[in-house]
């Protein structure tokens, strides 16, 4: 099983971006962090870019996009009820509207705050 932690450069904002998407509030929540949790275990935790100390690997990239060649898979029980409370509240964040897919599954992309790509999927 993976975990995911993303750094965000605005905490309070991507709390508000992945609860529209995740249909629920945090399991946990500070100053510095936040962290969703599933029945199965999957587990979200969003960090405030202002925990990384000078050293720290991800200081060396400011240049490149977050997440570059990273594609987050969410799984929700219904698409279609987050995708038009999305576009209702973020309609500039949708990179790929709502559509039927080859392999059986149904989803849509959206790019949040910091440049982070994710596939929302039935």
């Amino acid at each position: 099983m993976f975990q995911v932690e993303l750094f965000v450069q605005n905490l309070a904002s991507s709390v508000v971006f992945y609860r529209c998407l995740l249909g629920k509030g945090c399991a946990s929540y500070n100053e510095t962090s936040a962290l969703f949790e599933d029945a199965r275990g999957t587990v979200l935790r969003l960090t405030d870019e202002s925990v990384l100390n000078t050293n720290h690997y991800f200081n060396s990239m400011h240049d490149s996009a977050k997440g570059k060649g990273v594609e987050l898979i969410m799984t929700v029980d219904k698409v279609d009820q987050v995708f038009n409370n999305f576009l209702s509240i973020y309609p500039a964040q949708i990179e790929s509207q709502l559509a039927d897919r080859s392999w059986g599954k149904r989803d849509f992309r959206v790019i949040d705050h910091d440049g982070y790509y994710v596939r929302v999927t039935s």
